[in-house]
């Protein structure tokens, strides 16, 4: 067995490596059938390397790749989402740690913690100025890297939102905070409680049941400043015969446990990354975002009567997003025919 080691574009996304590994077919190979590359080849790791001086800052922003002067005016990808994507995906953390002399222990601590709750069970590796990581320790890192880690696994919208089993105590004020609900959201007032989730916060990401939209639901994923909304495939409740033979076992277990008989698997799951805001405010901005009892009570005939800001696809910040004419992001895991536009 050979290995390969793909060196990154610090602005690439492995996660959009791997897919297209999974997924995009290769043709016109000589002695070869037409087929994705994953016939051959298989990820095995991804290292992400984290700067300790900037990383959390680049995170938590909401610059642009092209006002950071990274890439191409037309890319609108943040700062924020590369930084956030690249961690959460990593097998394993290399971080390049400030000289001693001029470090803050306070945000070291802090970044230690948002580190561990992004990637959680993710060996992480400090390396110092004066102490360049050598190819043994680079061995080591590599060898603590445990059997059911990430290894190139994209998850999709119904997966789990927590997937590795993070510390869910409060460290240095980093947490992450859960929200659930088995009522629908307002379309409304759940656009204006999105402040909540980019206020303080690393990242977000959920599963939305949009009261204006029930046979799909809505995948919500933010970083520092940005967020997006988008189809994130439907329910169990509204799929035929046909499409339920085609999901995964574990997703209608779980869809079984929640089922209600009126609604389905039908909820609101989200979580957000919490490293100086309230998980108080956001818990009740997102609470107040869902029908009261009055309306929920009115039925879906009602609900349909709401306007609905979100349409196809949305984006945070919003101003100048004409929804009706903006295409749908394609979410990894999804359908291998969705355009990959990032």
């Amino acid at each position: 067995m050979s290995r390969i080691v793909l060196t990154l574009d610090p602005v690439l996304e492995p996660e959009q490596v791997a897919w297209s590994i999974e997924n995009v077919i290769v043709a016109d190979m000589p002695g070869f059938d037409d087929a994705p590359a994953a016939a051959d080849v298989r990820v095995n790791l991804t290292i992400a390397c984290v700067a300790e001086e900037d990383w959390l800052t680049s995170a938590t922003g909401d610059l642009s790749l092209a006002e950071g002067g990274h890439v191409a005016l037309d890319d609108d990808r943040t700062l924020a989402q590369v930084a956030v994507g690249q961690v959460a995906f990593a097998d394993a953390l290399v971080v390049a740690a400030c000289d001693p002399t001029f470090r803050d222990a306070w945000a070291s601590a802090r970044l230690v913690a948002v580190l561990k709750r992004l990637a959680p069970n993710v060996p992480m590796m400090f390396e110092l100025p004066q102490r360049p990581i050598t190819p043994v320790l680079a061995e080591q890192l590599l060898a603590a890297v445990p059997p059911r880690s990430r290894r190139g696994r994209i998850d999709g919208p119904h997966d789990p939102l927590l997937a590795g089993e993070p510390p869910l105590e409060s460290d240095c004020g980093v947490t992450w905070v859960e929200f659930h609900s088995d009522r629908p959201l307002h379309p409304g007032r759940f656009h204006d409680a999105i402040d909540a989730l980019l206020d303080g916060v690393v990242c977000a990401r959920g599963r939305l049941w949009m009261a204006t939209q029930p046979d799909e639901a809505l995948w919500l994923e933010s970083a520092g400043g940005g967020l997006r909304v988008a189809h994130g495939g439907p329910w169990l409740a509204s799929m035929t015969d046909d499409e339920l033979a085609e999901v995964s076992a574990e997703r209608r277990a779980l869809g079984a446990l929640r089922w209600d008989e009126a609604f389905g698997d039908r909820h609101t799951s989200l979580v957000a990354l919490v490293h100086q805001g309230d998980p108080a405010d956001i818990e009740e901005a997102l609470r107040n975002a869902c029908l009261n009892e009055v309306e929920f009570a009115a039925g879906q005939q009602f609900w349909s009567t709401f306007d609905d800001p979100f349409g196809q696809f949305h984006a945070d910040p919003c101003d100048d997003l004409d929804v009706a004419e903006s295409t749908v992001d394609a979410i990894p895991g999804l359908d291998a025919s969705d355009p990959r536009d990032n």
